[in-house]
């Protein structure tokens, strides 16, 4: 047997192996306890990554095999890296960060099992998998004169930009499509543009992230062999984040594990809030006879009474915390939407001492970051705060300094795997523009080290500066100042350099030239932080999208009203009448409003403490306001 059993003897180590953690109740001993194929569906703040985590130690505790490893996969950076820093902690589960054993993102197995390989065979050099890069280069491609027909057609597109931006390559036979709508039929010389556009990137090394999926279609058609490769490989397989999985990521890897090996997935149905995959009707998360996780540690009661009002699936919503506060409906005039975020700054101030504060995020967010639509404000996060708006109209060139210095506070903050692209990225960048003669042919920044060590034997120096540059990320003294940032890495990349390239020469190469930065703004008011100042308090608190914030935890969350423009509807003020228990049945949502719905629950089950809720006061009846009131909601006004 290439599997390992967990027994109920193994959960006696958990005081040991996870002192932080309880997992006293059945919901949570059931999943530690399974070793067949099994779904979790857990409601926010159930603890499910910790949870995966926890099984994982007792896992590597009796794991016997040194070729064959557990697969651990998530859907974002941020999943990965809690499940590695619970395993790190420990002897036991500091075994499973290396061979045999695999812990990554969905997008990263698959490049590394699959898609890189049909790559390497196909004379194919990797430069970057980049949306956004992708998005600028296939944008500023379409208006030359080589795609004269192709830009014809796009003038007469109201969504052009997106059609051509978020073009990629869909399935074995790389069929190109677009995530944004329609292209024209493939017997025209528009799409055969589109095509020979998306070509012209790929020989340039430059691809999206979708586009792997595409390759590793290829990899398992041409090689069929693979299935047994890697299921041999990986006996054992668990999923986190299953619901944030699109059906072309779940049936790769439904084709590689099912009937084969060990699956558990863990996620919430009703968290699904990724759009553009017309084939979400095939995702089988959660399947029948899944376990379930109800209850939450996040929050109280009233919270829960709240986010379980939106919930699609209708599954219940235990919260086990303490309520603290009341939840708050913010009502706002179609004159005043800006005033939201201030007043909302001043309830958390009225509700929390500056000790509770401390290391506990606040957060306003609003599940649309842009759009238009002839309607009151209220639409999206740029009518309640018009610098994130003006933020979005921009987007910084790839430069070392933004490379390294890093976003400005208001953004998202990356990851350590993210700093670390980063640098390389960065490092490639100036070995390039030093014209230093192992770095021609080379196009992914991952690969520089193999290079390196195959030319001069080892890439010690070069693994020394990428480490310094991205544990000490962001550095003011290293990155602030572009003469000490060409000084370090001449330091550590002089023996890579062409001989005649001098420091003084090195550091006036343009690439170190300090771009603009969009850090300051003439209103004072910084893209995503809102910081005012009540009653002699000061607080500064971020804003963001949904999709941004998910996964976060806030002592107090603001939920902005944002409008669906294929719905044609509110999100609050379709809700509020569900919120306050006067709603009609779900199944009277189109699929279009039951999305908005998710972003809702997604959004109202950040908070631990204080929820807020935001919406126009002209769309929210008085039965409504009634009997939010009765339910023990506090009804304020942002004046």
């Amino acid at each position: 047997m290439t599997t390992v059993l967990v027994e109920l003897q193994d959960l006696d180590h958990l005081s040991q192996l996870v002192p932080d953690l309880s997992f006293n109740d059945m919901e949570r001993q059931d999943a530690l306890l399974e070793n067949g194929s099994k779904d979790f569906n857990a409601v926010p703040g159930s603890g499910k990554t910790s949870l995966l985590a926890a099984k994982l130690l007792l896992l590597a505790k009796k794991w016997p095999h040194t070729h064959k490893g557990i697969c651990i996969l998530s859907h974002t950076n941020v999943a990965r890296e809690e499940i590695t820093r619970r395993l790190a902690k420990s002897v036991e589960g500091s075994r499973l960060l290396a061979y045999p054993h695999f812990i990554g993102t969905i997008h990263g197995f698959v490049n590394q099992f699959l898609a890189m390989a049909v790559l390497r065979r196909q004379g194919l050099k990797v430069d970057l998998i980049d949306d956004d890069v992708f998005a600028k280069k296939a944008w500023s491609l379409a208006m030359t004169r080589r795609y004269g027909t192709l830009r014809a057609w796009l003038d007469r597109q109201p969504n052009a930009e997106e059609l051509i931006s978020t073009l990629y390559y869909r399935g074995s036979t790389f069929e190109v499509v677009s995530e944004k709508g329609n292209l024209p039929s493939v017997s025209t010389t528009t799409y055969r543009q589109a095509v020979a556009l998306k070509k012209a990137l790929a020989d340039e090394g430059v691809f999206r992230h979708r586009d792997m999926f595409a390759y590793a279609e290829l990899a398992i058609t041409d090689h069929p062999h693979l299935l047994d490769v890697v299921h041999r490989r990986f006996p054992m397989v668990f999923i986190d984040e299953m619901q944030d999985t699109s059906w072309e990521q779940e049936d790769i890897l439904n084709r590689l594990f099912d009937n084969r090996s060990v699956v558990q997935r863990f996620g919430d149905v009703d968290q699904k809030i990724i759009s553009g995959d017309p084939d979400s009707s095939k995702a089988t998360f959660p399947r029948n006879g899944h376990g379930t996780i109800s209850t939450s540690k996040r929050f109280g009661k009233r919270i829960a009474e709240a986010v379980a009002s939106v919930r699609i699936s209708q599954l219940p919503v235990v919260g086990e915390a303490e309520d603290v506060c009341s939840p708050a409906l913010l009502l706002y005039k179609t004159s005043n939407p800006n005033r939201v975020v201030y007043r909302f700054g001043e309830l958390v101030l009225d509700r929390f001492a500056d000790a509770e504060l401390t290391n506990h995020a606040v957060r306003a967010m609003c599940a649309r970051r842009g759009g238009q639509g002839n309607v009151d404000p209220g639409r999206h996060l740029g009518d309640y705060w018009p610098a994130f708006e003006r933020a979005q109209q921009s987007s910084p060139s790839e430069s070392l300094q933004v490379l390294f210095q890093g976003p400005p506070a208001w953004r998202q903050q990356p990851t350590l795997v993210e700093r670390v692209t980063d640098v390389r990225r960065g490092v490639l960048l100036a070995l390039r523009a030093a014209r230093a003669p192992v770095a021609e042919g080379v196009r992914d920044a991952r690969t520089l080290l193999r290079a390196v060590r195959e030319q001069f034997g080892d890439a010690l120096q070069l693994q020394e500066l990428i480490r310094e540059l991205s544990l000490s990320y962001p550095s003011s003294a290293s990155f602030g100042d572009p003469a000490a940032l060409a000084s370090k890495m001449y330091a550590h990349l002089a023996h890579l350099l062409p001989s005649k390239m001098t420091l003084a020469a090195f550091t006036e190469l343009q690439l170190f030239s300090q771009p603009a930065m969009d850090h300051e703004y003439a209103d004072g008011e910084l893209p995503m932080v809102c910081t005012l100042v009540h009653s002699g308090r000061e607080l500064a608190y971020k804003l963001g999208t949904v999709a941004g914030m998910k996964g976060e935890t806030h002592i107090a969350s603001l939920v902005l009203e944002s409008y669906g423009g294929i719905s044609r509807r509110f999100d609050l003020q379709m809700a509020l009448p569900f919120i306050a228990g006067i709603g009609k049945k779900f199944d009277k949502l189109t699929a279009t409003q039951q999305v908005q719905m998710r972003n809702l629950y997604v959004a109202m089950s950040r908070p631990t403490q204080f929820l807020c809720l935001a919406a126009n006061e002209s769309r929210v009846d008085a039965q409504t306001l009634a009997a939010l009131a009765a339910k023990g909601w506090e009804i304020d006004y942002a004046t």
